[in-house]
């Protein structure tokens, strides 16, 4: 069985013109394009909101390429970088920014393969902005939902009700996702601080809040 099958079974309805399908396909991958982006345009909240919509856009165009040899996401990532290689071209301009740990093959495996785990949930810590950029890439690489619910819970500061209105769960089903996004979310975070960007940063971070 494909480790994609989720993601063709989603390709093959979008294909085939189902509402629903769109409306998933939106819903889930537009906020994490959106960081995606963000971090590739310099925190520009407009451009990375245009070039979400057209990724979609031109994902939709070209979804019936997609043949489920890497994450449907992945697969738009691609997209994405040619869109904002495009933009800075078009405009004559060079985007600023750390290239992202997550463009690294290693990375990139990792984030594709987080495997669900028991372990508590992670301590909340004060990031930097290289940190937060590779807590954003987790976040957007997380299985089912489970980022957009973190999000929701500890950036937007939602209460259960909330989150579960906005994702037309009941509060108990929300409960368990984010129960399983904590786990997952930090299942990857320790298979992650075996990289020395990512220990680096957690120490001079360490450092800078008990100096």
């Amino acid at each position: 069985m494909n480790k994609y099958s989720r993601d063709l079974k989603l390709t093959k309805l979008l294909i085939r013109g189902d509402e629903h399908a769109f409306n998933v396909f939106f819903d889930e991958y537009h906020p994490k394009l959106f960081r995606f982006i963000m971090s590739r345009v310099n925190q520009d909240y407009d451009l990375a909101n245009d070039l979400a919509q057209d990724t979609l856009c031109k994902a939709l165009d070209k979804i019936s390429d997609y043949r489920g040899e890497a994450a449907l996401f992945t697969w738009m990532c691609q997209i994405s970088r040619s869109m904002i290689h495009a933009h800075f071209i078009k405009n004559n301009r060079r985007a600023k920014f750390v290239q992202p740990i997550a463009d690294s093959d290693d990375m990139r495996h990792i984030l594709e393969n987080i495997a669900m785990s028991d372990q508590d949930e992670p301590e909340k810590i004060t990031m930097n902005q290289q940190l937060k950029q590779i807590i954003e890439e987790v976040l957007d690489h997380l299985p089912e939902n489970y980022g957009n619910i973190l999000t929701c819970k500890y950036i937007e500061q939602l209460s259960v009700n909330e989150i579960a209105e906005k994702f037309s769960m009941t509060q108990i089903a929300v409960q368990s996702s984010l129960s399983r996004a904590r786990k997952s979310f930090q299942q990857v975070i320790s298979k992650m601080l075996d990289h020395d960007t990512l220990r680096d940063l957690l120490l001079e971070q360490k450092a800078h809040n008990h100096g």
